[in-house]
């Protein structure tokens, strides 16, 4: 439901609107203050749980719950919410003797008794408040600028008695003072006392209160009961802005933000006739100071022994300097108080830190504001700083660089810190230096750009002939454009040139002349030691041997020199516009005549920030210097809306345009290299995977590389390779939320909408899933402008027309901005759309829309697809992605739902060797088969089991499992199971020697295969006839089948069946001496299993290939073969495979005359197998024999394998391993 901005004034005031009235002032009633505790440990608590973004919203969640229950009955009684105080309310009941505030207290403690407990992932969190009620007579102002935001106040002595008595009272309590225990005499009862240590002031705790019947209190207002004109100015506009819009949605962010806590004293509110005034002037002043860096007033509290305000930079609109914005502002508040020499003691405090931004409080009346710890940690500063004093916290002052000057301060303990927090208190801003002092300096030598470089050293060389030029260097935010302006700044510095500089400023662009204040001062050699008299005087003898008819004209350089020069008869007769002209005249004559001198050069940074009259100069300048030596470096950011873009000078034949793209691979290589390097101090090449990913986040931008890897660096992360698990840098987070908060309200909207879609997106998803955009239409209009500004470059055009956020990043910050709920409601909204307009093939949407559900609220769709996108990642061997659906997915099914996804998962992580966990999901999951008696489940877990305990070589576990599953199915008259129980009995019975068994369990489970019409498990069967075939000699039938098994297998298209056919045939080809198709075959089996994940399968094709290579003589390649099949099958404990591959190490050290190698390694082969009761059959022991013969006829031979017996399984390994002729037993 839409916000309504009338909730935002106080129930009184709105009242008094609507009636025509004005509030009494001064007002006579009771205050209540109510705090509730709580939420300090609640938001640490969350944000462990459930990170620093979620938790702080769901904090305000809780308070936005609670403050609705209070808030209610704070209405029935009467009494109208003043302020907001994080989560504390001052409120004021007109006219009361304290009765209703004191009966609303304790009805605010009966709400707060129903909502104290919050439940968290670990544990609960118990809230609690404390109240107190004052009584007498309170000043009620009305103070601010009605186009900026009207504040309600309730100031004077009486609020310094409400937060005293608020100050003893303990959770759970309403006290009282004296004057409101004396008005309410015998209907209030005392349970204990309390005095003020600071008064001696006594104060009463409330037992109990009369039951007084008190009617509603307030008249209901009809929504539309007060004009536009009147609500929009209690709200700030942009706040307003977005209410209106339809933006209420979106108005809550998680942004990094800066608060600024100012505490000041000085206006007696009681005493003084005047007070209202003061407090006035003094707020408009302020709101004036904020409103020209962007920033907002946020609260305003007031008591007569300090009152305090706050404000914040960076919300609802961010900009990338607003700490220097917050840190400026603060110097400026200094000014102010030392200007209205009525305010005394101004204390601040500043810290940066990411919030939570937006609407908060009841349903019925709500404020904006900023909550989080970096607000908190501003307010303890606020409080510990001395008067006169600006304190910030080390990691808000090292965002402002070398713009002011400061000073370290001792660690101090602040509430809510574990550790001491280091502080420093800003001093001043530092005097700004032109750039013709030094070239910048670099940390890293420049990359790239060697083209820019040359086509500016050319157009350098003809200005020095006489033919002056204006460069503009382009490019989005931290592509290198001051980077590169430096390099030029070196270049002319060595070519002779005289050079001047500016900087423009992001929250100067209504400064008159900001960007060339310094650089003619720096012309006309004045310095800040200079007195104005003497800076005069000076002017007038510099113009004066420019030439001597320009000193009349003086006066008017006061404007671009920020100088109160007076005006002289002639200049006081100037118009506005011949001003302008004339100043312009006489800059550029004075400029021209310099030139003839030596060549000049100006640089202009941040020129996207240019103030029109800035503009207009310039303007001036580029038309006259065609034909002298002087050089206009521009550097602009494009694409942006800025005043550059149109400007005259761009059509001037002497203008040039250099627009900076994004860094080749190569070079981002290149800049990362030498990063590293400098971070390190050495030649460290980062792994492929991680430079692969910033490369893919930073887009080929060099801010955003060197940000990166400077963030990850100071998080200790460049070894873990966990890039996308972390927050992005405040400073690149802050420059792309700069960028997104320029738009209009819509394009806002659209772009984060867009951002929950995907990096990619089609633009009828977004009018699709989220109408509130508006129509296809103007949803096209805001991806026109998004296009222009590269920040959605169009992918595809109409009829599909889908558009790509050109940085990963940038969807990131737009997506990362939304509260979790709003992503929520969103993924929601997304996922039904798919579901609607592909539902003809939702197959192949499972993915999407397990993503998009899967970030909903939406349990039973997030059920259905995690399940089912699990499902379809498993069929298709993308083992990692099912792994991860299934392990989400299984907390949110019921208990009797979660042993079939347990044995699921259990499959998948057998499949790629986590062979331990697998053995735990069937146990969990027969457990709950039981408890929940379901036979059926509790039989394929059984059968899963035995499959495992099989393949570990425990045979009798393994029997006694799928027995038990095999009678189960039996009695379920499960076919299928039956049909899998004798399946897998038979490669059971096949493994012990029991060959006819095997076959007859075999063909018992082919029959009921062969009636159930399953393609797939008969060519398992045919492969599993092939193997006992071979075994037994029959290498014929052997090849048969195999081939049966492979051209059903190949039919059906399952690339793990098939590789298991491959390796079949692979083994029984090269036992008819075909080494080459062998070969052909296992290398293709090989391929196939890597690309599915199955390394138990891996690791037999691995010995397989091994024996193929081995019978080729080619014994190193063998060798290696060998040592990867037993290094995973040692990993698994499949010690029937690793007695294999022993016997197979022993055939390739006979081959090479390694005798006692062999025998080692056959005797070690021998006791696994009597260990573990899987003899070798008749004709594999004659083949092994026949490979042997040469070895056994050793006079040691028989010692040898003694030896080897004596080996234990870790023993074994490590001789098989180390490639020594013996080892040391």
């Amino acid at each position: 439901m839409m916000e309504r901005p009338i909730s935002y004034i106080p129930m009184d005031r709105r009242q008094a609107l609507y009636r025509g009235d004005k509030l009494p002032d001064p007002a006579h009633g009771a205050a209540l203050f109510a705090d509730i505790s709580g939420f300090t440990p609640l938001t640490e608590r969350l944000v462990q749980d459930l990170g620093p973004q979620r938790g702080a919203e769901e904090v305000t969640r809780h308070l936005n719950r609670v403050f609705d229950g209070l808030v209610d009955e704070l209405h029935r009684y009467g009494g109208s919410v003043i302020s907001f105080s994080g989560d504390a309310v001052t409120c004021w009941f007109e006219g009361d003797n304290g009765f209703r505030a004191t009966t609303c207290a304790l009805a605010m403690q009966a709400v707060m008794q129903k909502a104290q407990t919050i439940h968290t992932p670990s544990g609960d969190i118990t809230l609690a408040m404390k109240a107190a009620v004052v009584t007498g007579t309170a000043r009620r102002f009305l103070v601010g600028n009605p186009q900026v935001q009207l504040i309600d106040v309730l100031a004077g002595k009486l609020l310094d008695r409400l937060v005293e008595a608020e100050h003893e009272a303990e959770k759970g309590e309403v006290i009282l003072d004296e004057a409101t225990m004396d008005n309410l005499g015998l209907r209030v009862a005392i349970k204990a006392w309390r005095q003020s240590p600071l008064t001696g002031a006594r104060l009463g705790v409330v037992g109990s209160l009369e039951d007084m019947s008190i009617p509603a209190y307030w008249p209901a207002i009809p929504p539309d009961a007060l004009d536009e004109s009147i609500t929009r100015r209690w709200l700030l506009p942009p706040v307003y802005r977005r209410l209106v819009e339809g933006g209420d949605e979106f108005l809550a962010e998680l942004r990094p933000a800066v608060a600024l806590f100012l505490r000041f004293s000085g206006i007696d509110y009681d005493a003084d006739e005047d007070a209202e005034t003061k407090l006035d002037t003094f707020v408009q002043n302020v709101q004036e100071i904020l409103s020209r860096y962007d920033s907002n007033l946020l609260q305003l509290t007031i008591g007569d022994k300090g009152s305090a305000m706050y404000a914040a930079f960076g919300a609802p609109y961010a900009h990338e300097d607003d700490v220097v914005r917050a840190v400026s502002v603060a110097l400026e508040l200094q000014e102010l108080a030392n200007r209205l020499t009525y305010i005394t003691a101004v204390q601040i405090g500043i810290c940066q830190g990411r919030a939570r931004t937006g609407a908060y409080g009841g349903t019925t009346r709500r404020t904006y504001g900023v909550l989080g710890d970096a607000v908190n940690t501003a307010a303890r500063l606020m409080q510990a700083a001395a008067p006169g004093q600006i304190l910030v916290t080390e990691g808000t002052i090292k965002q402002t660089g070398d713009k002011f000057s400061w000073e370290a301060l001792p660690p101090i303990r602040v509430k809510g810190k574990a550790e001491p927090l280091s502080i420093f208190a800003v001093t001043r801003r530092q005097t700004q230096t032109a750039v013709r002092l030094q070239e910048p300096q670099y940390a890293l030598p420049m990359v790239g750009r060697a083209a820019e470089q040359q086509q500016i050293r050319e157009k350098m060389t003809a200005v020095k002939d006489g033919k002056g030029h204006v460069i503009a260097i382009s490019g989005e935010a931290g592509i290198g454009k001051s980077r590169l302006v430096a390099n030029v700044i070196g270049l002319a510095s060595d070519n002779g040139f005289l050079g001047f500089g500016g900087e423009c400023q992001s929250y100067g662009t209504s400064t008159s002349y900001l960007v060339w204040q310094r650089i003619w001062q720096d012309f006309f050699g004045l310095t800040a030691e200079m007195t104005l008299e003497q800076q005069v005087e000076h002017l007038t003898s510099q113009l004066n041997a420019i030439n001597p008819a320009l000193p009349p004209r003086l006066p008017l350089l006061g404007a671009v020199l920020r100088l109160s020069i007076p005006d002289n008869d002639l200049t006081q007769s100037f118009d506005a516009q011949l001003r302008k002209v004339s100043l312009e005249s006489l800059l550029v004559e004075c400029l021209r005549a310099r030139a003839e001198i030596t060549p000049i050069f100006i640089v202009l940074e941040d020129c996207h920030w240019l103030d029109p009259l800035s503009l207009e100069l310039l303007e001036a300048i580029a038309r006259a210097i065609a034909d002298r030596p002087i050089l206009i470096v521009l550097a602009v950011r494009e694409p942006a809306m800025n005043r550059t873009q149109s400007a005259a000078f761009r059509k001037l034949p002497n203008f040039v345009s250099i627009r900076l793209n994004e860094f080749t691979p190569e070079e981002a290589d290149h800049l990362m290299a030498l990063k590293m390097e400098q971070l390190t101090q050495a030649k460290i090449r980062m792994p492929r995977i991680l430079r692969d990913k910033i490369m893919e986040r930073a887009a080929g931008n060099p801010f955003y590389i060197e940000e990166l890897l400077n963030y990850l660096q100071n998080q200790a992360a460049i070894a873990s390779n966990t890039i996308y698990d972390l927050d992005l840098p405040t400073s690149l987070h802050s420059l792309i939320l700069s960028r997104i908060d320029q738009l209009t309200e819509t394009q806002r909207n659209t772009i984060k909408v867009a951002s929950v879609i995907g990096r990619l997106f089609r633009a009828a998803m977004l009018w699709g899933a989220y109408p509130p955009l508006g129509g296809p239409q103007q949803v096209k209009s805001d991806l026109e402008v998004l296009e222009q500004l590269d920040l959605t470059p169009l992918d595809t055009p109409e009829p599909e027309l889908a558009y790509l956020f050109k940085n990963v990043v940038t969807q990131e910050v737009a997506y990362e901005s939304l509260p979790f709920a709003t992503r929520a409601m969103l993924h929601d909204l997304i996922g039904q759309y798919i579901e609607k307009h592909y539902a003809h093939a939702l197959s192949q949407y499972v993915g999407l829309l397990a993503y998009h559900y899967g970030r909903s609220d939406n349990e039973v769709k997030k059920r259905e697809y995690l399940l089912k996108a699990g499902e379809a990642a498993q069929a298709e061997y993308a083992n990692e992605a099912a792994i991860e659906y299934f392990r989400r997915v299984l907390p949110l099914l019921p208990e009797p739902e979660r042993a079939a996804v347990m044995r699921k998962l259990g499959n998948v992580l057998e499949l790629v060797g986590q062979w331990d966990e697998a053995s735990g999901l069937y146990t969990q999951g027969l457990q709950l088969a039981l408890k929940h008696e379901n036979r059926q489940e509790e039989a394929w877990c059984q059968a899963a089991q035995a499959e495992l305990l099989r393949k570990r070589g425990r045979f009798e576990e393994a029997t006694s499992h799928l027995e038990a599953a095999r009678l189960t199915f039996e009695k379920l008259e499960d076919e299928e199971g039956v049909a899998q129980a004798y399946h897998s009995a038979g490669t059971l019975a096949a493994q012990q020697g029991q060959y006819e068994k095997a076959r007859t369990l075999y063909e018992q489970s082919m029959a009921l295969r062969r009636e159930l019409n399953q393609p797939a498990f008969i060519a398992a069967l045919l492969s599993n006839l092939a193997i006992i075939a071979r075994f037994q000699g029959d290498l014929a039938e052997s090849r048969r089948l195999n081939e049966e098994a492979l051209a059903i297998r190949r039919q059906v298209g399952d690339r793990r069946t098939i590789a298991n056919s491959l390796n079949n045939l692979g083994n029984l080809v090269r036992n008819l001496g075909d080494l080459a198709q062998a070969r052909r075959h296992l290398e293709e089996a090989l391929q196939l299993q890597r690309e599915v994940g199955d390394r138990w399968a891996i690791a037999n094709s691995l010995n397989n290939l091994g024996n193929v290579v081995r019978d080729q003589s080619d014994f190193e390649t063998a060798r290696q073969f060998y040592v990867e099949s037993l290094t995973i099958n040692y990993e698994f404990g499949d010690r029937r495979a690793i007695a294999y591959v022993l016997e197979d190490m022993a055939g390739l050290a006979a081959a090479q005359h390694r005798a006692s190698r062999a025998l080692l390694l056959v005797g070690a082969a021998q006791a696994l197998r009597e260990e573990i009761g899987t003899p070798l059959s008749t004709v594999e022991q004659g083949q092994l024999d026949g490979r042997l013969t040469t070895v056994l006829a050793d006079e040691a031979a028989e010692s040898y394998i003694v030896q080897g017996r004596s080996l234990d399984l870790p023993q074994a390994i490590e001789f098989a391993l180390n490639n020594a002729v013996l080892a040391a037993v």
